[in-house]
């Protein structure tokens, strides 16, 4: 059947694809990073980007063309990162502008809309080059311009106007020296054609593929570039978030131009995403506060990337690789280049793609209301496959870590697949013995490793171990419920428990088995408890470092968040919102605290 008009929920759908094959690709963009500055960051600053949008057009619920691109717009604007991402949230501002008060969009709405998002993505810039991403954009919008006509169906207006971005992309090299001295085409440009890739892919199946790759390629090409961050002219990538009323962008623009390069204003007139290359980033933020409140700062030394990016580039790091039931945050995820394979859940015969196309809210709202009680699905062998081949593109050794195989079956298909793709990647599969927040801690040891210069697999699996061994994670209960309708509990138990009205205090032990360390009777004798097994674990312990995650539980996770940064004299303590796979099992209100100290 032809798609003769575009809904809400297409568009939302389309939009997470698009996300999901850019942050796929984000360390091919990477690679390939140099306009306007060579400091390997293009991949991630669109990953961060991209994630903000998909977490946007998750969360909402309207279902017009106009409300859904409204929300990816301001989700683009408040996530932007990096020049490439600011180019994108203004796109998608312009989008949300064509489609203003539609409730479907026609093939004309659609070629309208577009051209709108293509204009005002350039009249962000400042000083628009040729052979970008703005490039590609425009053709691209040109195309669908001229084409719309002779079409009656948005599927094949977005096949035949792929070919057309993928041709402006090989052009870019011909329209700008640096990246043809560099034998790449444009970082930029390139994320913008995997975002269609993805749209495509979706408009194709009509579904969001796990991790919306298939029948996808993955390029290897990689920048010829020589350290020299003495050729930056200016030092740091400043960006602000300006929220107000009736910002004149133009006028912050002219304010902002005498103090340095690669400048974009991009927004609406309540907010503005500032993006400058300068040497005075607090003079840019002192501009930015004349304007409204600054809801957003960040400094980059793009010198130190650039020297950190090219200074060996023989030098083969290790790839890293988890699974959804993983709960570090998605931010720290995309900046470590972490991949992920996802786990599945099932509502009846409703299938959703675990911190994909479900999100927390969602996932407890389902479960308050759906017959069914969820069940969750491990990834397939093949799954992992894939994503280990995308892995050797790039790396020769890969690190994955994997919740325990104690309660999942993931442990053992991450393992086959390892074995499958030997020839062309080394994978070293570790059970992490933990789920949730323990987990998490385990791979962002690793990840930290690989960062500060470890290149040495085992190296790195000796590192792992110790945390492994050492880090603890302890896990309160609201209610058994959820462990009796999932299995780990038996009905007896589970009745006994709700009659004495006790709930338990789980700890992950050494073999990576759920062991009770306490009960309680909830409320404020359950977090009192918590916190006295948590005192007595972890005191004595140097370079202590905590996660807290909660299943909807946010207030609860703050109040052990902040008697943790109180008593153990922590600045910062990372809430997460526990993985619909996990919190499947652990209910609502469950609380995960996780340590790891020496």
């Amino acid at each position: 059947m032809p798609i003769t008009h575009l809904s809400g929920l297409q568009l939302k759908r389309a939009v997470i694809s698009g996300a999901q094959r850019v942050i796929q690709m984000q360390e091919q963009l990477n690679n390939i990073n140099v306009f306007p500055v060579a400091d390997s960051d293009t991949g991630t600053n669109m990953a961060l980007t991209m994630r903000s949008v998909a977490e946007g057009a998750l969360l909402c619920k309207d279902g017009s063309v106009h409300g859904m691109s409204q929300a990816v717009a301001d989700s683009a604007l408040m996530g932007a990162r990096g020049n490439s991402g600011a180019i994108l949230a203004q796109f998608f501002q312009g989008l949300a502008e064509g489609f203003n008060g539609r409730i479907r969009a026609t093939l004309e709405d659609f070629a309208q809309a577009v051209q709108r998002a293509a204009n005002n993505a350039a009249d962000a810039i400042a000083e628009p080059k040729e052979g970008t991403i703005l490039t590609v954009i425009r053709d691209w919008a040109c195309w669908i311009q001229l084409k719309w006509r002779g079409n009656t169906d948005f599927r094949a207006l977005l096949a035949d106007s792929l070919p057309v971005a993928t041709q402006s992309l090989q052009e870019t090299p011909r329209k700008l020296k640096a990246l043809a001295k560099a034998g790449v085409v444009d970082a930029g440009a390139q994320g913008f054609v995997h975002l269609l890739e993805g749209v495509f892919n979706f408009a194709q199946s009509g579904k969001i593929d796990r991790i919306a790759r298939a029948g996808l390629t993955f390029g290897n090409a990689k920048a010829k570039i020589e350290e020299a961050p003495e050729d930056i002219t200016f030092q740091f990538c400043t960006e602000a978030l300006i929220v107000g009323e009736n910002i004149d962008r133009k006028n912050l623009k002219e304010q902002l131009r005498p103090l340095g390069n690669s400048m974009i204003v991009a927004g609406s007139p309540e907010r503005v995403k500032i993006h400058i290359h300068t040497n005075a980033p607090e003079q840019v933020f002192a501009i930015a506060q004349n304007y409204g409140t600054l809801a957003q700062t960040k400094k980059d030394d793009m010198r130190r990337q650039h020297t950190r990016a090219h200074h060996d580039p023989e030098v083969q790091t290790i790839a890293l690789i988890t699974d959804s039931a993983c709960d570090l945050p998605p931010e720290e995820l995309i900046r470590h280049n972490i991949r992920v394979v996802p786990l599945v859940m099932n509502f009846g015969h409703q299938s959703y793609i675990d911190k994909v196309t479900m999100t927390a809210r969602d996932f407890y709202r389902l479960l308050e209301s759906s017959p069914h009680h969820p069940k969750t699905s491990q990834p397939a062998p093949a799954d992992f496959q894939e994503v280990f081949q995308q892995a050797a593109v790039n790396h020769h050794q890969a690190l994955a870590i994997i919740l325990t195989g104690a309660l999942s079956g993931t442990l053992q298909a991450a393992q086959r697949a390892a074995q499958a793709v030997k020839p062309q990647i080394d994978v070293h599969v570790v059970d992490s013995k933990n789920v949730c927040v323990g987990q998490a801690l385990i791979v962002r040891e690793a990840a930290e490793a690989i960062e500060s210069g470890v290149d040495n697999l085992e190296e790195l699996k000796n590192r792992v171990e110790w945390a492994t061994q050492n880090v603890r994670l302890f896990i309160s209960f609201e209610t058994m419920e959820y462990l009796v309708r999932g299995g780990r509990v038996s009905r007896f138990r589970g009745a006994l428990a709700r009659l004495l009205r006790l709930k338990p205090i789980l700890l992950m032990d050494a073999a990576g088995k759920p062991e009770i360390v306490a009960k309680t009777f909830g409320g404020d004798h359950g977090r009192r408890k918590l916190m006295g097994i948590v005192k007595r674990a972890a005191t004595g312990k140097r370079r202590l470092r905590f996660l807290v995650a909660h299943a909807n539980n946010p207030a609860g996770a703050r109040y052990h968040a902040e008697w943790i940064r109180q008593y153990f004299e922590i600045p910062e303590v990372t809430i997460v919102s526990v993985a619909p796979v996990l919190g499947a099992h652990a209910g609502p209100g469950a609380i995960g605290i996780a340590f790891l100290g020496e």
